[in-house]
């Protein structure tokens, strides 16, 4: 596993170095998933982060969304809250033919740290679903052996999402929940048994209940149709004043503004 996340980011140093000219070749989500259909899980998670670093993303995963919210600290002093998130969730394309890419955490982490971002707790998650323009109920495929983590079964949820988008009246870069269980962080990554596992949560119903109660059960490796990367930006206002979102996390007066965990967290990233 210590190999996977250091090809990574091997990965991205190689991007960050010659990014233009991977985007010179970018390519739909149609022809990314035809190209790395038949490729290993790793293979595909190398060419994703790949195609992601280089720029090769929908125009709308450009722009963040703010939130804003009165939260309370540990002391329960309210304070106004503005985070900033994309709109949907990591994809591969452009706006027209665009592959909604479910990754490990691994190959989440090396994309969020380039964007300056994390992932969410499962109280963003809530605080996402509540604010969302367009809430979509959650489509699911009946498990049969490894089926549900197979390349045609991530891009046909993928399709199957934008036709619920179009269907609703709306188009792909519409502020959307609902779609996916989100790769989240929580006390659970300090989990001295579950260190190489992935932690999800969500898939809100309409009724606004998640169908995912925050679990660790998978291992790291372990990717679904239904897993979501959506990144969160690590600049976080809190009563107009900048701060930093793994900070508040971890500091002791200030993490239940960003999570509703018993205690500040440990480790904010995978």
């Amino acid at each position: 596993m210590n190999r996977m996340i250091s090809k990574l980011i091997c990965t991205f140093l190689t991007i960050a170095t010659f990014g233009s000219l991977y985007s010179q070749e970018a390519k739909g989500g149609s022809v990314f998933y035809e190209q790395t259909r038949e490729l290993s899980f790793q293979e595909r998670e190398e060419a994703a982060v790949k195609e992601i670093l280089a720029g090769n993303i929908p125009d709308f995963l450009n722009n963040y969304v703010a939130i804003s919210s009165i939260e309370k600290d540990a002391n329960g002093q309210q304070h106004q809250v503005t985070i900033y998130l994309l709109p949907d969730y990591l994809s591969i394309g452009n706006s027209l033919d665009y592959f909604i890419i479910p990754l490990s955490p691994m190959a989440s982490t090396v994309v969020a740290k380039a964007f300056n971002a994390s992932l969410p707790t499962p109280k963003v998650v809530d605080l996402i679903y509540e604010n969302s323009e367009l809430k979509l109920e959650p489509f699911n495929y009946i498990p049969r052996g490894d089926r549900n983590e197979t390349p045609d079964i991530l891009y046909d949820h993928s399709k199957v999402i934008q036709a619920q988008i179009k269907a609703a009246g709306y188009s792909p870069g519409v502020f959307v929940a609902g779609t996916k269980k989100d790769l989240v962080i929580s006390s659970k990554l300090s989990d001295p048994a579950r260190q190489h596992h992935v932690t999800i949560y969500g898939w809100h119903r309409l009724n606004g209940k998640p169908i995912q109660p925050l679990y660790n059960g998978h291992i790291n490796t372990y990717v679904d149709y239904s897993h979501g990367t959506r990144l969160i930006s690590n600049r976080v206002l809190i009563d107009g004043e900048e701060h930093n979102y793994g900070d508040i996390l971890k500091n002791s007066l200030l993490y239940t503004l960003l999570s509703k965990e018993s205690g500040p967290l440990k480790k904010t990233t995978y």
